[in-house]
């Protein structure tokens, strides 16, 4: 696969339309959203509350952000989280709009009930948080909503075979279907799961932000792998 480092700001330099955009009115905007200091907010609870292991747990307010802005911009309606840890994520990745449907998937039940009292609170849309074994949940979670529109694979905290989940959502993908990847350099397993990913025959466009990583399957993009500083 073609990779292409990302040297120039907002985008400049890249030839791809979508590409393009993606970049500039998404991963490099900086508007602020009433919707975002509305969950950083509860993250700040949610760490006073309950700790060290919010702390731990809990995604960064600038990977929130960007999970919003991908949400905001793309209007995913059908969306599956895999690791839910404290649940903030799937605020941000649901907060743009109401009447989303979201699975949330978790296979450690010691986070599950932080991320319950964080749904309850705060979530827009009901959230169908099952817990268990993700070779047992996953499946079960893909026939049921047949087509998802984003997955989040949230594994930066488990030892899990990553990539045998990314091969079975896989099989129900679409064009406008995307997928975001936490944490792809956080291990040498981990860069090794994303070279895979990025590899793949069915992703056309990979987005490397070193720490974060999100792949497009639209058969009409030029398959390309984009480094950005991010």
């Amino acid at each position: 696969m073609f990779c292409e480092r990302i040297r120039h700001i907002r985008g400049h330099g890249i030839h791809s339309p979508f590409v393009y955009n993606l970049i500039t009115k998404v991963i490099e905007e900086r508007c602020r959203y009433y919707a975002l200091d509305a969950v950083e907010l509860i993250g700040e609870q949610l760490l006073f509350k309950e700790g060290s292991l919010a702390g731990r747990k809990a995604i960064s307010p600038k990977h929130g952000a960007l999970l919003f802005r991908l949400t905001n911009y793309f209007q995913p309606q059908n969306i599956i989280q895999i690791g839910a840890t404290t649940g903030l994520s799937t605020l941000y990745l649901t907060s743009y709009a109401t009447g989303i449907n979201c699975i949330s998937l978790e296979n450690i039940p010691e986070y599950l009930p932080v991320a319950r009292r964080i749904y309850d609170k705060a979530a827009k849309t009901p959230v169908d948080v099952r817990e268990g074994d993700y070779k047992q949940t996953l499946p079960q979670a893909l026939q049921d909503m047949k087509q998802p529109d984003l997955v989040f694979f949230n594994l930066r905290h488990e030892q899990t075979d990553g990539l045998w989940l990314f091969h079975n959502c896989m099989e129900y993908i679409r064009d406008d279907t995307f997928f975001v990847f936490e944490d792809i350099k956080s291990g040498r397993q981990a860069r090794e799961h994303w070279k895979q990913v990025c590899a793949h025959p069915g992703v056309t466009v990979a987005v490397d932000l070193s720490s974060a990583g999100i792949v497009f399957f639209n058969r009409k993009l030029h398959k390309r792998t984009y480094l950005l500083y991010f």
